[in-house]
């Protein structure tokens, strides 16, 4: 689905999703817009080529899914593009994709200083907020400048790892107490799928933060001096949540360790157990071995009491055992 939204120079607001209007804003003079492409069709992929020129390694890279963050500039002039403009990667979350399977969702942008153009193939709230405002008033999201506005897309990209983030740490606390208090099997394999998905995460949200330093240091030409302090802003957000989730790694990796001393206790109190009534078996196995079960000549015993005497002499045995056990805090 194509979202166009144009601001002419005389201030004046289209929101015409054609080809044409796309072509008349691009070589207009003065004009800003954004175009938002949700899940794209061929015809609408087709318009990066036909209307913006856009590089050809650029556009297999937005087909392309699951590419790694980036920001790369392309300088050249073609029949189209009269300008250079900057592609990026960016991923942003989404709590209930997180909740079935730790994953993000891949935005690809096309960014100059007169156009911002985004591609997603999935429904994406950070994109979806921007673009309703929009849809009341173009102006609020297009006059202040397209720099700002790629703020605000990536602002709301990375405020929703805040519920992400609140999310892992519920789940890493639950993951604890169950390895503490009943480590099954099942805990250790869900230990490991979350130690694995953070390292996915780790290796989305690294490069992000890379990308987001280069508009902090003017190596974007048409970001604004006066917008760098706000991407300065998303930065620091994106490095808190960096710190967050090499912090959740280490509670990963301490539940599995909970788990595992959590198994060997048990193992120990079994063995326990099982010394424990060894030793107090053992006694009353040298004696019936020793005088064979023979009541008629045990030592000591008439023929009618040698059987309950052996019995009541086994035990007194355990009973001395189970008080010295005691004792010395063994039981």
């Amino acid at each position: 689905m194509l979202h166009v939204f144009i601001l002419n120079p005389d201030g004046s607001i289209e929101k015409a999703g054609d080809s044409q209007a796309i072509a008349r804003a691009l070589r207009t003079e003065g004009a800003r817009f954004w175009v938002d492409m949700e899940k794209p069709t061929d015809d609408e992929i087709a318009l990066l080529d036909d209307v913006f020129g856009f590089h050809p390694l650029a556009i297999e890279d937005t087909i392309t899914y699951t590419q790694r963050p980036k920001i790369e500039s392309y300088n050249h002039i073609g029949d189209t593009c009269k300008h250079g403009y900057f592609y990026m990667v960016f991923h942003g979350p989404d709590l209930e994709t997180f909740r079935e399977k730790l994953r993000t969702r891949e935005v690809d942008m096309f960014v100059s200083e007169a156009y911002l153009v985004t591609i997603h193939d999935e429904p994406m709230t950070a994109i979806t907020d921007v673009r309703n405002r929009a849809k009341v008033d173009a102006r609020i999201v297009l006059q202040p400048g397209i720099d700002l506005l790629l703020h605000n897309i990536l602002d709301h990209l990375v405020d929703n790892y805040g519920p992400i983030l609140d999310f892992l740490e519920v789940e890493l606390d639950r993951l604890e107490e169950e390895a503490l208090g009943n480590p099954k099997p099942a805990v250790l394999t869900e230990i490991a799928q979350r130690k694995r998905e953070l390292l996915n995460f780790r290796r989305i949200v690294g490069p992000q933060r890379d990308v987001i330093a280069q508009l902090t240091r003017g190596e974007v030409p048409f970001i604004r001096e006066s917008t760098r302090i706000y991407m300065r802003d998303v930065l620091d957000h994106l490095a808190r949540t960096v710190e967050m989730i090499e912090l959740y790694r280490d509670l990963v990796t301490g539940a599995r360790d909970i788990y595992l001393s959590s198994m060997s206790n048990n193992l120990n109190q079994i063995m326990k157990t099982l010394t424990i009534m060894t030793v107090i078996a053992l006694p009353m196995t040298v004696v019936t071995s020793f005088f064979g079960m023979n009541f008629d000549h045990i030592p000591f015993l008439h023929e009618n009491t040698g059987f309950w005497g052996a019995v009541i002499f086994m035990l007194l045995l355990a009973a001395c055992l189970l008080v010295m056990f005691r004792r010395k805090k063994w039981l």
